[in-house]
């Protein structure tokens, strides 16, 4: 990463905190996850109070290491992204810190707030930048943000969905005097096949024939599966995300769905973003939206029509068996599957790791 910086950098020297994204981010960061690219924490910095920064420590040549996230002046409720709901135990009932502990549980907001949190919007988050494996740069870049924090008026400082494969950071943290704990699984599904018989052949043997008597369902009632690029509008789409997002609780918003539609064929490319469709006499009964990072497929929205009798039977062939066979040929690697369903994604070849949350309180004293 170069010297040169369009903002100042803030608070403790050392420690560069900014509110843009630099240019060459994306090469500098190298082969972290893909979801921590420029692009796609642009997608969905709105999820962090205040906009996305990122947190720096510079070095001689540059900076070494640097997280995402974000100041949080006062709790939000967020089922996943507030903290103090969070280690509080406040999102049991979601999935989230099910089994404990809860290392925040019963501390008052005052305690917590004005709070940092480090967090990559996209439900994962590591240390990016050559620093990003060094535990000593690792620690150096923690003790920084401690003393960034402190300055600051910070109360508390966490970290969200930490992947335990950086886990010279989660071992940084504890030795720092964060509490560390199990937050959410997310599934991940390795392609190691050459086509749809070797990706079914891979799965248990009870699921191979699920999956056989599924296909041959949908051939039986005439339904094809198809897939294409994303179009300039996809009106189609809405309906079914609609039913999708009350399904859960939550209240439609068409124009949002269609503005995150044109935001990702706008920043990612219409040749990266792909709809798998299921159709019936032209009637949309399911759909998945793949988009493409490199060698990596993110399953990233999806819709059913519930209320057509024959939807039940093309979720799943849209959403893995389609993807699965049209992998290989498409130089895909990964099919990141993300958060929730974990039994239902296992089943079909997915690989489920662990995400962390920690959190430290800040002696007010200090």
């Amino acid at each position: 990463m170069t010297t040169h910086h369009p903002e100042p950098a803030l608070g403790t020297a050392g420690l560069h905190v900014r509110t843009d994204i630099p240019g060459d981010w994306d090469d500098w960061i190298g082969r972290s996850p893909v979801t921590l690219r420029r692009r796609w924490i642009s997608l969905a910095e709105g999820r962090i109070p205040g906009g996305a920064r990122t947190f720096g420590l510079s070095g001689p040549d540059g900076d070494r290491v640097a997280l995402v996230g974000g100041v949080m002046e006062a709790p939000t409720g967020h089922v996943r992204f507030d903290p103090q709901r969070v280690l509080s135990g406040g999102s049991v009932a979601d999935g989230v810190v099910a089994d404990g502990p809860h290392p925040w549980k019963g501390l008052p907001a005052d305690d917590l707030f004005p709070s940092c949190v480090l967090m990559g919007p996209n439900y994962e988050s590591a240390p990016a930048g050559p620093g990003s494996r060094d535990p000593r740069v690792l620690r150096a870049y923690l003790e920084a943000l401690l003393d960034w924090c402190r300055e600051q008026g910070m109360r508390s400082v966490s970290a969200l969905f930490l992947r335990p494969d950086y886990p010279e950071f989660l071992e940084v943290l504890r030795a720092a005097g964060f509490s560390v704990v199990p937050m959410v699984d997310r599934s991940d599904m390795d392609v190691t096949w050459d086509d749809l018989d070797g990706y079914i052949a891979g799965l248990r043997r009870n699921q191979r024939f699920a999956v056989r008597r599924e296909m041959r369902e949908i051939a039986a009632r005439g339904i094809e599966i198809v897939e294409r690029p994303i179009a300039d509008e996809e009106p189609d789409l809405i309906p079914l995300r609609a039913q999708l997002v009350t399904k859960y609780g939550g209240v439609p918003d068409p124009k949002r769905e269609a503005d995150s539609f044109r935001h990702l064929r706008d920043h990612f490319g219409p040749e990266n973003v792909w709809i798998v469709e299921a159709r019936k006499e032209g009637a949309l009964l399911s759909f998945t939206m793949l988009v493409r990072d490199g060698d990596q497929w993110t399953a990233l929205m999806s819709g059913t029509d519930y209320e057509h009798p024959d939807a039940s039977f093309t979720y799943f062939a849209t959403m893995f068996y389609r993807p699965a066979e049209l992998a290989p040929a498409q130089g895909i690697t990964t099919i990141a599957y993300g958060l929730g369903t974990v039994q239902a994604k296992r089943l079909r070849g997915c690989t489920v790791s662990t995400l962390s949350a920690a959190g430290l309180l800040l002696d007010r004293s200090d």
